[in-house]
């Protein structure tokens, strides 16, 4: 994909010297199908034109959202490199039972990359969608929700509600605060601040 393609469609007007562009953001996921999924079908939803989905591969038995952090670390480092550098940098990863997330909250910190945690996963935030739930919830009892919503296997199912992204926001706030970053309560996501970011950079923020 070229520079020109990924920061999405640019006017200018000579007349009155203007310039107008597209806020770019990277987004770095451990899911290789949910999460790009959502976010791709999210950002194109509400037209964001420069916003770049990527997986990162898993390393060794399960995910390491570490590994997330150092590759996006080394996307946004090429792309500075290419002279079109990205405007903001976020990981998507999920509690589970990573031994390696609170450092890679310290590394994210120090790097000026911005982090996104689920509690107890990122399917929280998509039940969010349909329905309220506060409760503690494990991944295998979130999966069975959602294939009541039409969900199966790791892929977004057609007609998913991305529009329904607010009501998401105001469940996701009625849950506990996040008092360790790396040790949320469940549930808990942090993706409505990414979510946020997304809609303030393409000017629909509030």
């Amino acid at each position: 994909m070229s520079n020109r393609q990924l920061r999405g469609t640019r006017r200018i007007s000579k007349s009155k010297n203007k310039r107008f562009e597209h806020t770019k953001i990277l987004i770095a996921a451990e899911g290789a199908n949910t999460e790009p999924q959502y976010f791709e079908k999210f950002t194109a939803s509400i037209r964001a034109k420069a916003v770049r989905v990527v997986s990162v591969k898993p390393v060794g038995v399960g995910r390491d959202p570490l590994s997330v952090v150092n590759e996006a670390k080394r996307l946004r480092d090429l792309e500075k490199r290419g002279g079109d550098p990205y405007d903001a940098v976020w990981c998507v990863v999920d509690v589970d039972e990573h031994a390696s997330l609170e450092r890679a909250c310290i590394e994210a910190s120090r790097l000026g990359i911005e982090i996104a945690i689920s509690s107890p996963c990122f399917e929280i935030w998509l039940w969010w969608h349909f329905e309220n739930r506060t409760a503690w919830v494990d991944a295998n009892a979130l999966s069975k929700l959602l294939q009541k919503k039409g969900f199966s296997g790791k892929n977004m199912p057609d007609g998913f509600p991305y529009g329904q992204y607010v009501e998401a926001m105001n469940r996701a706030a009625k849950c506990e605060s996040a008092k360790v970053k790396h040790a949320p309560p469940n549930p808990h996501s942090s993706v409505p601040k990414l979510i946020s970011a997304l809609l303030e950079a393409h000017g629909q923020g509030s």
